[in-house]
Parts: C-alpha cells; structure tokens; sequence
C-alpha cells in the first residue's frame, strides 16, 4: 500500500474526506490480517486479562500504523488517532456492541480539516469482531458538536 503522503501527492485537495479514504482503505486491507496474525494471543488475553486488554491491543495493533502515516504526512491528531476510550461512545448488544471513537485532525501547521470517527464493532461475550471497523467523517472538531453528530450518526440519543 502507499504512504499517505504518496496517496495525497495524487490528490487534487487535502480534505477530512480525503484522509478518511486513505485510513478506510487501510483498515479494510488488515483488520483481517491483524485479527488472523494475533488471534492466538488475543484469545488468550482476553480469557486471561478481559476484554478491554484484547480488544484495546487489537485496535493499537490495527491503528497504530495509520496514526503513524498521518505524523510522516505531516498531520496532527487530537486525540492521537483512532481516539481515546474516555472521549468516546459505545452502543448496541453484548454480542455486536459499537465503540466509537474520533480524533480531530490537522496539518501541523494550521486550522483543523474536521473529524475521523471510528468504529469498532466487538462482542462482549467472546472475542469475536462482528464486522470490519468503520470510518465516518465529520466537518466539527468541537467536543459537544462531535458527541452530537456521533449519537445523530449511530442513531441514539445523546449519552453523557
């Protein structure tokens, strides 16, 4: 796969939207291989430590490289990509339960482009991803208009 900055040298504009197409793809070419590589160890984990520590490793493992292209392009992520548990939501069933987490994003230098939300769909009975992550853009960067437009998106109401 291409660094982002080589992708957004092709690029016509730099936009949220841009950036999202980028991390999307990203994600969508190894959640499986992360999940396959270190499904042996993240059973094990979560059996021995819980679910936060297996999942919270998946994701760091998944993430950890796309918040390393946005550094290398020359972006800032607050918090550091894909988000942080505290500023985030999370909905749904035990069995097919959504996190949702954001960052805003900037050029190191200059005004924010907007908002990449991810989502990470997991079970809470087993270790198990129901479904890839997912990426959702958002114009906003202000806290209470993101938890907002989250609810708004996730279709529930507002959680504080």
């Amino acid at each position: 796969m291409k660094t982002l900055a080589d992708f957004l040298s092709e690029q016509s504009a730099v936009t949220i939207r841009t950036l999202a197409s980028y991390i999307e793809q990203c994600i969508q070419e190894q959640w499986q291989p992360v999940l396959q590589k270190d499904q042996e160890e993240l059973l094990r984990m979560y059996d021995k430590a819980g679910e936060g520590a297996a999942y919270g490793t998946y994701a760091h493992r998944l993430f950890q490289p796309v918040q390393e292209q946005l550094k290398q392009a020359g972006f800032s992520s607050s918090p550091s990509f894909p988000g942080t548990l505290s500023a985030s939501r999370e909905w749904g069933p035990s069995e097919k339960r959504e996190r949702w987490m954001w960052s805003v994003i900037r050029p190191t230098q200059g005004a924010p482009l907007g908002t990449i939300v991810t989502r990470l769909a997991h079970d809470h009975t087993r270790f198990r991803l129901p479904h890839p992550p997912g990426v959702l853009t958002l114009e906003v960067t202000d806290t209470a208009a993101i938890i907002e437009a989250v609810s708004r998106a996730a279709g529930r109401p507002q959680i504080e």
